[in-house]
């Protein structure tokens, strides 16, 4: 199992744009922004309390946590540090961490020297079973043994995860539908509970609300990594000479200041594509669209090096590109069925397909560009009858990018297709966040029209969970609106959180939804600046001074102030004017 694992997970490609340029994971690994989560209300809060252990991971109060959720936005590390927990394990009390990049973080290896074994399970490979047990038989032990001893390893197994401590990593729980609408968790049976499972996932999926909070022992969150600057060096260092190192990572942090691309560093999957851009001579200026465009432009450059430019692009952002315009046909075909496997597609069938769906799109036909270029990845599935191939995007955010440039070009489908897809999964709003985000970056008609769709859903909702996510969602998208120039982008909301973190720019959507908020909580630590790393280059708004006019608020039922800076007080002023009664909550 050791050796599998150290063929599986011991390199990590450090540039989405080259999938052969990859690396010793324990040589660019970089320490996890790891936060505890505490249950607050009936929902779950972010604390300022730091994860720096695997005991801390594992443990509450000295008690082990059987079912332990650790959740982060596309992107943030999450397969990573599922990797490297596993690499460690392998490792034992030798591991070589102590030289790593991470050597005082998650170095306490004998937290995880008390379980026997370590089932390292990827959930998109798995969506059609909901038992735990069945995946580590196909994915685990098939791998490892011939036809003729699986039997007996079987068993063995079985009997290992009866008696003795298991860890078992579930990597993708976003991912991952399950046999049927009651399945909401895979599962291990009774007699395996001395077994832990340490789940990954997208904050969405939790948010939804079908995962019980019974069936979280413990929740942390991942927000990137601790040092993105010295990740971009070191990426660097394995791009430009070494004699040019010191200049070009100067460089490199001057342009990462000026552009405000600090928050987009601290997901390693942006700041690859950031750091490979810019080594390359391709400057950002922190669109997650522009970067998305990027890589696509990079993986098809693999395949198709012929050069053309567009003299109508059918978006702004194509402007600039070379080798998308002599395969558009191509990109179309694929993003067509990005959107369809999403929102047409049986859930099961929405991230790993099969041949069939590349057949029913004519994705057959250019089968070989899309896995040379990359932007599709297959694998074997064995089965008793016979051995098939199944098919995945390289991430599941390119899918969605695909999608909603998709969405952008046919805007009918909106009314046609998305609304339906909402109208059968109730909270689906949430799990279409990452494309509605993309869409407020391609298509501001489409993304305003999807917005007061998806308003129409979470505005009623009383999950106050749903309310924020949905008011981190509406942020996220006004952002990346106005990072590509639509600063007049109109966007629906009715529940708003503003914190120090955000009260800038989340006070331009405030002005357009005054007369349709239901809900204003405003807190406001005055020990601490307004700090707001993306303040969006269209929001000349003065940090110092927010006013809200509450005059026109007609439908506003709740209303929380929290903090000394409320009113004219301390060195921030933020104005209220009201003439009407609330309840206070």
């Amino acid at each position: 199992m050791k050796k599998l694992y150290n063929k599986k997970l011991n390199h990590v490609t450090i540039s989405p744009l080259d999938d052969y340029s990859d690396e010793i994971l324990r040589d660019v690994y970089m320490p996890p922004n790891i936060l505890k989560m505490c249950k607050e209300e009936k929902k779950f809060k972010k604390t300022e309390q730091q994860v720096n252990t695997y005991k801390e991971v594992f443990l509450t109060d000295c008690t082990v946590n059987p079912r332990i959720f650790l959740q982060g936005e596309a992107g943030s590390g999450k397969s990573t540090f599922l990797a490297k927990l596993t690499l460690d394990w392998c490792e034992g009390f030798h591991s070589s961490s102590t030289s790593d990049n991470s050597a005082h973080i998650f170095a306490d290896l004998d937290a995880l020297q008390c379980y026997e074994f370590v089932f390292h399970i990827t959930l998109r490979n798995s969506v059609n079973l909901c038992d735990v047990y069945t995946m580590i038989k196909e994915q685990i032990i098939d791998s490892i043994y011939s036809p003729k001893d699986r039997e007996k390893a079987y068993e063995l197994v079985s009997e290992i995860m009866k008696h003795q401590r298991c860890l078992v990593l579930l990597d993708g729980l976003d991912e991952w539908t399950g046999p049927g609408d009651q399945h909401n968790l895979p599962t291990l049976v009774v007699n395996h509970n001395k077994c832990v499972m340490l789940i990954t996932t997208r904050p969405w999926k939790l948010a939804e609300g079908k995962v019980k909070h019974s069936d979280i022992d413990a929740l942390v969150q991942l927000d990137g990594i601790k040092e993105p600057l010295e990740l971009s060096k070191i990426i660097l260092s394995r791009l430009v000479d070494k004699e040019e190192l010191k200049i070009k990572y100067t460089a490199f942090t001057l342009y990462v200041k000026k552009q405000k691309l600090e928050e987009l560093l601290s997901s390693p999957m942006m700041l690859s594509a950031i750091v490979c851009a810019y080594a390359d001579g391709k400057e950002l200026k922190g669109s997650k669209c522009e970067i998305y465009i990027l890589l696509v432009e990079s993986l098809f450059k693999k395949v198709n090096s012929n050069k053309c430019t567009f003299q109508q692009p059918p978006i702004a952002l194509l402007t600039w590109t070379e080798h998308i315009q002599p395969n558009m046909e191509k990109l179309n075909r694929l993003a067509e069925m990005a959107f369809h496997l999403l929102f047409v597609n049986e859930r099961e069938n929405a991230i790993v397909f099969s041949i069939t769906e590349l057949k029913k799109f004519k994705i057959d036909e250019i089968k070989d560009f899309a896995l040379k270029s990359g932007i599709l990845s297959a694998q074997r599935t064995a089965s008793a009858l016979r051995s098939s191939s199944s098919f995945m995007f390289i991430h599941l955010s390119m899918q969605e990018f695909l999608a909603a440039y998709h969405i952008a070009r046919n805007a009918n489908l909106i009314d046609v297709i998305i609304s339906i897809y909402l109208n059968r999964h109730p909270k689906a709003f949430l799990d279409i966040s990452q494309v509605f985000i993309f869409l407020c970056g391609l298509d501001v008609w489409c993304a305003e029209k999807l917005s007061r769709m998806m308003h129409e859903r979470h505005a009623l909702d009383t999950n106050s969970n749903n309310h924020n996510m949905c008011d981190r969602i509406v942020l996220a998208g006004y952002r990346e609106a106005n990072a590509n120039g639509y600063s007049d982008i109109s966007l629906k909301l009715s529940h708003f959180y503003f914190d120090n973190n955000n009260i800038i720019d989340l006070h331009k959507i405030w002005e357009n939804n005054a007369a349709n908020a239901i809900e204003l909580n405003v807190y406001i630590d005055d020990r601490k600046p307004l700090e707001n790393q993306r303040i969006s280059p269209g929001n000349d708004e003065c940090a110092s001074q927010i006013t809200f006019d509450l005059h026109s608020c007609l439908e506003l039922t709740h209303l929380w102030l929290h903090g000394r800076c409320i009113l004219e007080k301390g060195k921030y002023t933020i104005r209220f004017f009201c003439q009407m009664c609330f309840r206070y909550v």
